[in-house]
């Protein structure tokens, strides 16, 4: 049932939200809906769109991990009956029980339910809806009834007797004249009494089956046991029903399963369709709802929430943990209205932020905002972080780019350390010898299937590896995934060797030491025409900090494109200059070196800082004047591309390297610059962080400062996925003519470009149109571009040349066509080529296929989604998500890539840099992965973490704990997320915790045997081959009754007393002890 908050919770956002999209649905049989959010946006929606209705409801996703997400957040927002409907694991006969209790469920007088299950599990085989009514049961109060007879039709519909009272569905039991029954098709069990062959009454038993609550009159009992085929499903869909088909994302095999099932399906059906983008149809709606995405500093969180509220937002904040939210809005100084109830969220007005707080054990909706009513809802999950342990952090941020790695779902490809590539099919329960424990099923070649304890979580991640290509499964047992990891691991140390000596020469050399700002600096700063945002100011108090250091800065400045990273390296060349140091500032492109060099000399004039620039618009003889005074000292700041790399350049005091966007520099430029590293100061830009850079700052290989924060009153831009269309492009163009605007237009084939422009002009005769791309000659290209810019033209039909981070402010609405073609990061580059104003400003991707590809879909999705500034980041790694590794640290180990996937290849290479650190040895053996198979109960039961996604990241930092105080941290984490734990949570907890005590005594199993008998129930330790005989003295002198007998320890159960557990770990405590004493 609707919990009394969330009641009162509705009453926050307002009453004519959604009353568009309710008329849309009474005056249409079919209707599409786009531009919501996420899970809980469209539970709100549907809440309060459904919740008159009198039929069922079939609510259809993607995959089961769409369907726990929102089963979890509907249960929020709607009284209705919400049902999760999937492929159970188990007999055939319990999967054949769990397709009629569905189908039952349909079929009952009772509608008004809500069924939530993925599209695949319409295409399993049912019962023809007519045979299942036929061969029904309809017992009836007051029918005679013959007993015997009854039984044996149960035995053959597939119901099982039960020897105890209390039952499971498709179970009965017979006490006396009574029968207890659990019929498929309803949620209750019955009691039916029977006196003298006649049903004499039918109750229904309460949740523990112990006492009746109410009499009915008849229920039907269902055969299980029935002949099932393909596609029936759709027969028990009735016209009173509605059909909801949630953002599918349909495989090829099952299009025309799919396509039967719609035929089938009766036309009376009214249906809602959730679809990514909008679309020009007269039953479609788009609403303006987007997810909120986390904040990645306190500084970001105060800026956006002053913004809102000065703009008259409504801000709703729902919090466990709200002394916390309240201490950080009190260190920033930001107003807000403390709660503890909801009874006066109604109350809440434009412009204010009210803080309520949740009950610990509470689950809570995932946050949304909608920038048409200007109502914001944020949760823990955008907020919590902020303000941390330092220490704990950056124990936890080893791993920070690799959290999307662990985001496992049904049939995604994984990669074991031990056990190599395999596809994972969920989290299953297994109960041995009386202990019920979790584990993660994993299928491997030849129908192999591999059971990891979720104590070894952290061995699995995610595979993520090459575009489009599916790795090759791995055979288990066979020596072939050790070859592989054998050939890899040589790889990854050579690159570990490699980047270490370059670390090492950086820390040796001594590099040039700046001296601190002087009043000449400071005046430049004030000169400075726009106020600095605080993401601008730490990056330039971090670069001069470097700067004045005596070893040599290599330091990346990440921020999105606007952000003000140019005045970062302006500021930092001008402390370069007046310490009398040369700087070189290196542009992937002549358009953006010639930009750049504008940007440098407008800021440098006043200064009398010499500014020069080298590339292919000057000419030749130019060039070797510019040569010339570089060598002799004469130019302060060089500007150009990567002929400042080639080896007829000379410096004469060369201090400091400014590199953009060093990505897009080939594999001899990033060479060149790799050595110039050890030897002077080098800042990079980039608006688009890649995985390499990220793994080489979280070595402390290279420095790290993210900009997230937007210049003061830039709009996020208004972001649009449509179908090609001539009509949309004419009026979205008419309109940014209208406000004297300029249109960007991107056709990124140079072979077809002139066509399209002639197409455009043909469609749009008042519009100025101008081409440009990559193979025009240089000087026409600069023309062009200077034209456009000066605002001879209207619209610029152009290729991928715009991407590099050409400024054109007044171009404020932004064209793509064939958008499912570009990667995710390109298509978040290039929207940022817009909205460089205050304006507001416009983009639109357009596809051209009928029917979008998976991934093409969720860049698509994922860039509309991502309208918040200053997310690139998050960009960046659902990039790499969807489309694969790619380039991750150059090109020579690519190969090695797609065959262990990159989370396996940063696993190796982190450990090879570890070593290289340590001192370790390569070929030194590593320590065996400890298994603790005791009778405890040790798993986080669905109660307490119901959403498979969180259970498995929960796993997998709980099974990577190497060390008590990150486990003492991870259990008040959970606390402070969940509330208290139950105590298959704690036996967790002291697992890993027996098992971090068994790694440290060379122990690589703790097993208990012969646990059926008491008196011979055994505790055994297997010792690997670092341990000695030494070394276990402490242990016997601990307790004797401790022997050994090869590699085993052993004990009786009985011998560590009734308090075994705690007994068990202080042996093991004292294995430690001893082995330290051997080591004497």
């Amino acid at each position: 049932m609707l919990n009394n908050y969330n009641k009162k919770l509705i009453s926050f956002f307002p009453e004519h939200s959604f009353f568009a999209v309710e008329r849309l649905f009474e005056s249409n049989q079919k209707i599409s809906l786009s531009g919501i959010a996420n899970a809980s946006m469209k539970s709100f929606l549907l809440s309060s769109l459904l919740k008159k209705e009198k039929g069922n409801i079939i609510w259809t996703v993607s995959t089961d991990t769409d369907r726990e997400v929102l089963s979890q957040n509907l249960r929020k927002w709607t009284d209705k009956e919400v049902y999760d409907i999937y492929d159970i694991a188990g007999t055939e006969m319990q999967k054949k029980l769990s397709k009629v209790d569905f189908a039952g469920n349909l079929l009952t007088k009772e509608k008004g339910k809500v069924f939530i299950l993925s599209y695949e599990y319409l295409l399993n085989a049912f019962p023809k809806k007519a045979t299942l009514i036929e061969k029904s049961i309809l017992l009836k109060k007051g029918d005679d009834i013959d007993v015997l007879k009854f039984f044996e039709m149960l035995i053959d519909y597939g119901y099982e007797v039960s020897t105890h009272p209390v039952i499971q569905k498709g179970q009965y039991y017979k006490q006396g004249s009574t029968i207890h029954i659990a019929p498929v098709g309803y949620d209750q069990v019955f009691l039916i009494e029977i006196d003298f062959d006649k049903i004499e009454n039918i109750y229904v038993l309460d949740e523990n089956q112990q006492n009746t609550n109410a009499k009915i009159g008849q229920i039907d009992i269902l055969s299980i046991n029935l002949d099932y085929e393909k596609n029936q499903v759709v027969e028990y869909i009735e016209k009173k029903d509605i059909f909801i088909e949630d953002e599918w994302e349909l495989l090829d095999e099952h299009q025309k399963d799919i396509a039967e099932f719609y035929e089938k399906l009766n036309e009376e059906v009214r249906q809602i369709i959730f679809t990514p983008f909008m679309e020009d149809e007269d039953s479609h709606y788009h609403l303006h709802s987007f997810s909120v995405l986390k904040y990645q500093n306190l500084l970001d969180l105060s800026t956006d929430l002053r913004e809102k509220v000065s703009t008259g937002w409504k801000v709703l904040i729902v919090t466990k943990h709200k002394e916390y939210i309240e201490s950080l809005f009190k260190e920033q100084t930001i107003p807000y209205l403390s709660e503890e109830g909801f009874s006066e969220v109604k109350n809440s007005r434009a412009g204010q932020i009210r803080i309520h707080e949740l009950e610990k054990e509470d689950f809570f909706i995932e946050p949304f905002q909608d920038s048409r009513e200007k109502v914001i809802l944020i949760t823990d999950k955008a907020i919590l972080g902020l303000k941390e342990d330092p220490k704990v952090k950056k124990k936890i941020d080893r791993n920070v780019y690799l959290d999307f790695l662990t985001s496992l779902k049904r049939n995604d490809y994984i990669v074991h350390a031990d056990h190599g590539i395999g596809i994972f099919q969920g989290i299953e329960k297994r109960t041995i010898d009386n202990v019920t424990r979790e584990y993660l099923k994993i299928a491997y070649a030849e129908g192999d299937k591999l059971y990891v304890p979720i104590d070894q979580a952290e061995k699995v991640n995610k595979y993520i590896g090459a575009e489009e290509q599916e790795p090759k499964l791995t055979r288990l047992g066979s020596a072939e995934w050790k070859n592989i990891v054998s050939r890899v691991k040589t790889e990854t140390q050579e690159i570990a060797k490699e980047l270490l000596e370059l670390y090492a020469k950086r820390e040796e050399a001594k590099g040039f030491k700046y001296k601190p700002d002087n009043n000449v600096q400071r005046q430049f700063e004030e000169k400075f025409s726009y106020e600095e945002t605080p993401g601008q100011i730490k990056a330039i108090v971090d670069v001069k900090n470097d700067m004045e250091k005596d070893k040599p800065m290599d330091r990346l400045i990440c921020g999105d494109v606007g952000f003000g990273k140019t005045e970062v390296a302006i500021r930092a060349a001008f402390k370069a200059v007046q310490n009398g140091k040369q700087v070189a500032f290196i542009s992937p492109i002549t358009i953006l070196a010639d930009q750049h060099y504008n940007s440098f000399t407008a800021r440098m004039e006043e200064f009398d800082i010499r500014v020069e620039m080298l590339s292919r618009f000057r000419s030749k003889k130019e060039q070797t004047e510019i040569l010339k005074k570089l060598a002799d000292g004469d130019i302060d700041i060089i500007i150009g591309t990567h002929r400042l790399l080639q080896k007829d350049i000379e410096f004469k005091r060369l201090g400091l390297v400014i590199i953009d966007e060093e990505q897009r520099f080939g594999v001899k430029q990033k060479e060149t610059l790799k050595q110039l590293r050890a030897e002077v100061d080098i800042l990079t830009l980039t608006a688009t962080p890649i995985p390499r850079t990220l793994n080489i700052s979280l070595h402390g290989l290279r420095d790290i400062t993210t900009i997230t924060t937007p210049p003061p009153g830039r709009l996020p831009i208004v972001t649009e996925v449509r179908r090609f269309s001539n009509g949309l492009i004419r009026e979205v163009i008419l309109r940014e003519l209208e406000r004297k605007g300029q249109v960007y237009f991107l056709h990124n084939r140079v072979q077809t470009i002139e066509s399209a422009a002639q197409k455009l002009r043909a469609l749009m005769p008042e519009a100025r149109i101008i081409v440009t791309h990559g193979q025009l000659k240089p000087d026409v290209l600069e023309k062009n571009i200077l034209d456009f810019k000066e605002g001879r033209y209207d619209v610029l039909v152009s290729s991928m040349i715009i991407e590099n981070g050409i400024d054109l402010p007044n171009a404020n609405t932004l064209i793509v066509s064939d958008a499912e073609r570009f990667g995710l990061a390109q298509l978040y580059q290039l929207r940022g080529r817009v909205g460089r104003s205050r304006k507001q400003a416009y983009a639109y991707f357009l596809y051209h296929s009928q029917r979008l590809k998976i991934d093409a879909k969720k860049r698509l999705r994922a860039i509309v989604e991502a309208t918040e500034l200053g997310s690139g980041f998050q960009i960046a790694m659902k990039d790499l998500e969807i489309r694969g590794a790619g380039e991750v640290l150059g090109v020579h180990q690519h190969g090695s890539l797609n065959v262990v996937g990159i989370s396996h290849f940063v696993r190796l290479l982190n450990k090879a840099v570890e070593d290289l650190k340590t001192g370790k040895k390569a070929e030194s053996p590593e320590i065996e992965e400890v298994t603790i198979e005791l009778p405890i109960q040790a798993f986080i039961p669905e109660n307490y973490i119901p959403h498979t996604k969180e259970k498995i990241s929960v796993y997998q930092r709980l099974s990577s704990a190497d060390n008590k105080e990150y486990l003492e941290n991870l259990r008040s984490d959970l606390i402070d997320d969940y509330g208290r734990y139950p105590i298959e949570v704690a036996n967790l907890f002291k697992v890993l915790e027996l098992k971090m005590l068994a790694k440290k005594g060379n122990i690589f199993l703790v097993k208990a045997e012969n646990l059926h008998d008491k008196d011979k129930s055994q505790i055994v330790l297997f010792m690997n081959d670092n341990i000695k005989p030494a070394n276990i003295m402490n242990l016997i002198d601990y307790n004797s009754k401790w022997q050994i007998t090869g590699t085993k320890l052993r004990i009786n159960t009985k011998d560590l007393g009734p308090t075994w557990l705690e007994a068990l770990e202080e042996s093991l405590k004292k294995l430690n002890e001893s082995i330290k004493a051997g080591a004497n």
